[in-house]
């Protein structure tokens, strides 16, 4: 009896099985981390407009500055995605003058204040990368109403 020369081809065929299994596993994981930092940060931005309506200030030895509060809520809250040190330059807060002024950017009694955060994301599986050569810009952003407090807290 004679044997065929297909030793080999298991091996072979189990080999790019699970190299495209392995991609589409990876394509999935990295995909979900993707969605859960749009999430968080999202989240993030939702819970320091809800601070900054309410025209609180966290009172440092410098004094009250409104600006810096919602920075640092929106730091706290984003499960270490962004940092004191970094957040500037992620982070737009801007508001739309109703009548209170806009101080600090953080705006004042009446005010829609608009927080916008820009996030690169990386993505970590090689085959998917090469697509997005300069990352992925991740953005969220949410719009509130301030609530009617002493123009002194702004």
């Amino acid at each position: 009896m004679k044997r065929s020369n297909d030793s080999g081809q298991a091996l072979v065929e189990v080999a790019i099985s699970l190299s495209i299994f392995l991609l589409l596993a990876m394509g999935t994981i990295d995909f979900a981390f993707l969605f859960n930092h749009k999430l968080t940060l999202q989240n993030a931005v939702r819970q320091a407009g809800r601070y900054a309506i309410t025209g609180n200030c966290t009172t440092t030895p410098a004094g009250c500055n409104r600006y810096n509060s919602i920075l640092t809520t929106l730091e706290n809250a984003s499960a270490g995605l962004l940092t004191v040190n970094n957040v500037g330059s992620d982070v737009t807060i801007s508001c739309i003058n109703q009548g209170g002024g806009c101080p600090n950017g953080a705006g004042g009694p009446g005010d829609v204040v608009t927080i916008q955060v820009t996030y690169p994301y990386n993505f970590i599986t090689p085959l998917i990368s090469p697509f997005f050569k300069n990352g992925l810009n991740i953005k969220v952003s949410s719009a509130f109403t301030n609530q009617p407090f002493p123009p002194g807290q702004s």
